[in-house]
C-alpha cells in the first residue's frame, strides 16, 4: 500500500527522465509508463500480487483507491528491505541511477541477531498472525521501527 502525504497529486513517472518509478528492492514493479501512474492528493495506491485473491480476501477498495497488480517476488514474512525509487541520471557507463523515496527494513519480530542490541522491536503479530504491519504516523520517518506497529488490515484506509 502505497499513502501519498501531501496535498497535492504524485506522478510515479519521471517526464525529464522518461522513465517511471519503480521498487528496487523487496519486489519487482515498475510503474507503468503508459497510462502514467499517479496517487492523489492524500490517496492510496495498492499493489497486489493477484487482484482476484486479493479482493477475495479483503473485499472492496475505498471509492478513488487504485488498485495495480501482477509484481514479481515475494516480500518474505522474516523480514528484508523494502524500497521505492524514482530514476535518476544515467551515469558515465549509460545505467540508469534511482533516487530512494521511501524504505523500510522490517521484520518479524524473530531475529534478534539481526538487529542492534540483540533486540528485534518489530511487532510479531504481523508474523502470520493476522495482522499488518502498518505506520502509526504516516509523515514520520519510515525505516524506524518506532513508527510500526501490527494492526487489523485495512487497505486503502488512513490507519486505525
Amino acid at each position: 500500500e502505497l499513502h501519498n502525504i501531501t496535498g497535492v497529486q504524485v506522478t510515479l513517472y519521471r517526464y525529464d527522465k522518461s522513465t517511471p518509478w519503480k521498487f528496487t528492492d523487496g519486489i519487482d514493479y515498475t510503474f507503468s509508463a503508459s497510462p502514467v501512474v499517479t496517487i492523489q492528493a492524500y490517496g492510496y495506491l495498492i499493489l497486489a500480487k493477484d487482484l482476484t485473491t486479493f479482493t477475495a480476501r479483503y473485499g472492496g477498495m475505498p471509492p478513488g483507491v487504485q488498485v495495480l497488480e501482477d509484481y514479481s517476488g515475494r516480500l518474505s514474512n522474516a523480514g528484508e528491505r523494502l524500497q521505492i525509487d524514482m530514476p535518476g541520471d544515467v551515469d558515465e557507463l549509460g545505467i540508469r541511477q534511482y533516487i530512494r523515496i521511501d524504505r523500510v527494513n522490517y521484520s518479524d519480530g524473530l531475529h534478534p541477531e539481526d538487529c542492534p542490541g540483540g533486540v528485534d522491536e518489530w511487532p510479531n503479530e504481523a508474523d502470520g498472525r493476522g495482522k499488518s504491519l502498518s505506520r502509526k504516523v504516516s509523515i514520520d520517518y519510515g525505516n524506524d521501527v518506532a513508527n510500526w506497529q501490527a494492526a487489523t488490515p485495512s487497505p486503502g484506509a488512513a490507519n486505525p
